[in-house]
């Protein structure tokens, strides 16, 4: 799910010109009409974030859906203060005289708020460009995937963007520089390969760009718009591309290019001002727990000998065994799987036909996976996912990732398969059960769906649940028996030592200072395969690759400790019910509620 987070995480420190309440400002009498404010500040503050929800005028929130968001200085700056406003004004309620439901969204928007307030100090650690976020990725996925186009409004709005990107970017680059002035950059490997995407993009004939073939190939169905206007609009938005955009680009290419002629090749933040503390800051809001560094460097390093050992015992099976390292096991694994004589069994042919193959199987893995939830879950949402090929254009990220479906309901759920490196047959299960069902689909299509879900929560993803529970439910498919055979139990397994792997990494890399080239080895030793993309990706976005176990781990453990006080009494329907009806929440809340859980069924 990594795109959708990224641009969460992104878009709530990009902020428009909207003024807010004065903080001196009294706190609503109703603490539901504070919930709605956040909201309607927020989509006020990032029309993109509005776009990327689906929001519509008829939900009765703001919808700009002609403007960008202000990447600048003094709008970060309003965005704190929105912040600080709201969380002294949450701490003006009783709690005694708060429903049930008010208390736990009074103290989940606390938290939240609470993780945003603790940053501020850290506000330009935050890298303006990586290669998953950053202006240069955002604005497409704005303006060609979450910008609607369904009437001649529409269409004039995204025109409007269009002419807004250049002062975007222009923004982007300021902070860019202004980062880079106080010692905050990347390594100088992110500023080339971002530079490299970008100039990719501007190779191409403005007609050919993504901003025009958008526009163009969803104006066409539409009635409200004569032809003769269809024909005036692309002429603008080629021109639009030409003149304004793809200078902006340049400039911010040339900007890299310089700037990245002077960055190092330290991944980790312990080179940034204070970054030991900013590491520890990133660990705290991404797992919600308190756990330290070395902790967690401790925990993975237990975690990748114990699935390790349980990975040889299937491996040692298959005949494959007696090798210096663990990762040589695995290749020998793969040379298997891939030799000629199981290559139809376990392989696709890289055709249009294996290409379709591949989102047929994962859709018929999501249609069996229905029907057996109901052994597991007393709570199962209405909402459906498919599976579908990634836009072409993000084929080269290599990302297969879950998007939400919209709050309007146009863009549902979707399971998005990149078709670019085509999967192994027995590793699509569990990636299925991560990715779509039990994993993210089903927690946050539930949420959507609870009948007492505030609308502000959309605009939070708390990876040490959200990513905790999709883990947890790789594991809760190979507990059911829903892996068949010994080459899908090893697809789980290897991905289980993929997040283990990711605590020693991150940990590795932010705390003990590991070099590019020791990271990679690890990497090469304990799984069979390294990727500095992969590498890269930890040191732009310290302590996020720690939340998949350290929550899957917990939730475990609080099940565990369920079974254990409750003995008979123990429903795991129950329990699963309690840990999704509020939605993504902080582990420690999670804690609590489980102690509740244990009380009320105690009784």
């Amino acid at each position: 799910m990594n795109n959708h987070i990224l641009f969460f995480a992104s878009l709530l420190l990009m902020v428009s010109n909207a003024a807010c309440a004065k903080p001196n400002d009294p706190a609503p009498a109703d603490i539901e009409d504070l919930f709605k404010g956040y909201f309607r500040e927020s989509m006020e503050l990032s029309p993109e974030t509005a776009s990327s929800l689906g929001l519509t005028p008829e939900m009765g929130y703001p919808v700009n859906n002609d403007k960008l968001d202000d990447d600048s200085e003094e709008a970060l700056e309003r965005t704190y203060a929105m912040n600080r406003k709201y969380r002294k004004w949450l701490k003006s309620y009783d709690p005694q005289k708060l429903t049930p439901s008010q208390k736990a969204d009074a103290e989940l928007l606390a938290w939240q708020l609470d993780r945003i307030l603790d940053g501020y100090k850290y506000r330009y650690h935050n890298y303006v460009v990586t290669p998953m976020q950053g202006a240069h990725a955002t604005l497409v996925t704005v303006l060609t995937e979450y910008h609607n186009i369904s009437d001649r409004q529409d269409a004039l709005d995204y025109l409007s963007r269009l002419e807004k990107i250049s002062r975007r970017l222009d923004q982007s680059a300021v902070r860019m520089r202004q980062q880079f002035h106080k010692g905050i950059y990347p390594t100088a490997g992110i500023f080339q390969h971002i530079g490299q995407m970008m100039s990719e993009f501007v190779a191409v004939p403005p007609d050919s760009c993504l901003y025009y073939t958008s526009l163009s190939g969803r104006i066409g169905p539409l009635n409200d718009i004569s032809k003769a206007e269809k024909t005036e609009m692309l002429e603008k938005a080629q021109k639009t591309v030409a003149e304004s955009i793809y200078p902006a680009y340049r400039r911010y290419i040339s900007q890299l290019q310089e700037l990245g002629a002077k960055a190092g090749q330290d991944l980790g933040v312990w080179k940034l001002p204070d970054g030991d503390k900013y590491y520890r800051y990133c660990l705290r809001k991404h797992t919600s727990t308190r756990l330290t560094p070395e902790e967690i460097h401790r925990l993975g390093l237990k975690e990748v000998a114990r699935i390790q050992a349980e990975a040889k015992i299937l491996l040692d099976s298959l005949g494959i065994k007696d090798k210096p390292t663990f990762g040589e096991m695995m290749n020998d694994y793969r040379q298997m799987v891939n030799s000629p004589e199981n290559k139809d069994k376990f392989t696709y042919s890289v055709t249009p036909n294996g290409k379709r193959q591949v989102i047929d199987d994962y859709q018929a893995i999501i249609d069996k996976t229905w029907e057996r939830l109901p052994a597991v879950f007393s709570l199962i949402p209405k909402t459906k996912v498919s599976a579908q090929p990634v836009p072409q254009y993000k084929e080269a990220s290599g990302s297969t990732y879950y998007e939400p479906g919209s709050l309007d309901g146009r863009r549902q759920g979707t399971f998005y398969v990149n078709q670019g490196w085509l999967p192994l047959k027995p590793n699509m299960a569990t990636l299925t059960y991560h990715e779509a069902i039990p994993g993210h689909h089903f927690q946050i299509a539930l949420q959507q769906e609870m009948p007492d879900n505030r609308i502000f929560k959309a605009l939070f993803f708390i990876p040490g649940f959200g990513e905790g529970w999709a883990l947890y439910s790789e594991r809760l498919a190979k507990e059911q028996g829903w892996l068949p055979d010994i080459y899908s139990r090893l697809g789980y397994l290897n991905s289980e030592l993929f997040r283990a792997v990711r605590l020693v990494l991150d940990t590795g890399i932010h705390q003990k200072k590991w070099t590019l080239e020791q990271s990679a080895k690890y990497m090469q030793d304990n799984m069979g395969w390294s990727s500095y993309g992969e590498l890269g990706r930890y040191g732009v976005w310290p302590g996020q690759a720690c939340s998949y176990k350290v929550g899957e781990l917990k939730i475990v453990e609080l099940r565990e400790k369920a079974r254990s006080k409750l003995g008979s009494k123990f429903d795991i329907k129950e329990f699963h019910r309690m840990v999704l009806q509020q939605g993504s929440i902080p582990l420690e809340m999670l804690e609590k509620l489980t102690d509740d859980f244990i009380k009320k069924r105690n009784i």
